[in-house]
């Protein structure tokens, strides 16, 4: 494992709202980075996707009750980390939303700079693959997965002639992602082996997501974008992913379960 130690002087503890099979998990695999490589402390709350009672948790949190989300609460009792976990980083006092900001909070105050990009080049292409991962690629996923969601909640005989009407329109949207896995594959090389560039950065927490739904969808064809594949196995095979799973619970990004 690639860490680096460094002392990080915590004043607040993360706590993560994470929600089954959703983008929560890239946050939790962030936290369980930050643990081995700074000791960093944080809880995390698992919440059953399908279970009711999970948007009203997240409702008392956040009006847009939506995983995830992270709540700080004070390290210890000095008035500095009191201070630290009132303070309004968003729009509410303690507490962060969008996995994206919440991924730069803990990279601005847990990481000790593990995750900023080793150039200036390689920061102008960590802000582009952020992005890229967030909208361009996501969106294209999340049409295609609307369409195949709509079509499963129907009985047999008219989930059938949907899927018939959506699949031109699903392998369209299809098209479109094998575009964006060429920029992706393109941008992969041996001197930068990873979205961020030399070393793993926030843009690879950010990408994460919307690959592994992806893969596990099968939208992902690994056989003509071999780098790709070896990014993400690399991801998957990091030992903090793995304490991820472990921690978070069901991650089926096929099922939504």
């Amino acid at each position: 494992m690639d860490t680096i130690p460094s002392p990080v002087q915590q004043k607040t503890i993360p706590t993560l709202y994470n929600m089954s099979s959703s983008q929560a998990h890239n946050c939790l695999w962030a936290l369980e980075e930050l643990s081995a490589s700074h000791s960093i402390k944080y809880k995390v709350k698992n919440l059953p996707r399908r279970d009711p009672a999970t948007a009203k948790t997240l409702g008392a949190l956040f009006p847009v009750n939506k995983s995830p989300i992270v709540t700080l609460a004070p390290f210890s009792s000095s008035p500095e980390s009191q201070t630290a976990a009132s303070t309004i980083y968003q729009v509410v006092p303690g507490v962060l939303t969008e996995s994206r900001l919440i991924l730069q909070f803990f990279s601005d105050y847990y990481s000790a700079g593990q995750w900023v990009p080793a150039s200036e080049e390689d920061k102008r292409r960590d802000v582009f693959f952020t992005e890229f991962g967030h909208v361009s690629l996501a969106l294209k996923i999340n049409y295609c997965i609307a369409l195949e969601v709509i079509a499963s909640f129907m009985p047999f005989g008219i989930r059938h002639l949907l899927l018939l009407l959506f699949s031109p329109i699903i392998k369209y949207f299809m098209k479109d992602q094998e575009m964006m896995y060429g920029v992706m594959e393109g941008a992969l090389t041996d001197e930068k082996p990873w979205f961020s560039g030399e070393r793993m950065g926030l843009a690879d927490f950010n990408m994460s997501f919307p690959i592994d739904v992806a893969v596990q969808r099968g939208y992902f064809d690994g056989g003509r974008f071999p780098r790709c594949k070896e990014w993400h196995g690399r991801v998957v095979g990091r030992e903090a992913y793995q304490r991820a799973l472990k921690a978070g619970g069901e991650y089926d990004l096929k099922k939504f379960a």
